[in-house]
């Protein structure tokens, strides 16, 4: 199977993938993008500039936050900046499981975390 299947449902499109992602719906509420960014083993940064997913927004930062994935095991970092799992901030490593939503800088940029 691939890293990625796209599979067509009748009037709609189910995406599946087999690792570890962050789903986003977009920027804003006027968006109509939906991605898939994958969490590979190892450290994934969220930010602005040299990073692995950049983020836009009033209060990110260069290095907002960043995400370890060792085996399989999801940890958020927040690097001392704001970060919120489920609504709740988080100021510790926090562990993330299936359908968790993770804030970033307030309510401004919004992701799904999924296990599989």
């Amino acid at each position: 199977s691939t890293p990625l299947d796209l599979i067509e449902t009748g009037k709609g499109l189910k995406f599946q993938a087999e690792r570890p992602h962050l789903v986003s719906l977009g920027s804003g509420r006027l968006s109509t993008a939906i991605t898939l960014l994958p969490l590979p083993e190892g450290r994934t940064t969220l930010g602005y500039g040299a990073v692995d997913i950049n983020i836009q927004g009033p209060g990110v930062a260069a290095q907002h936050c960043y995400i370890e994935n060792k085996s399989g095991v999801i940890m958020l970092h927040p690097s001392g900046n704001l970060c919120a799992v489920d609504g709740l901030q988080v100021q510790q490593p926090t562990r993330l499981s299936q359908g968790r939503n993770l804030w970033l800088f307030a309510k401004s940029c919004r992701f799904t975390f999924c296990l599989i």
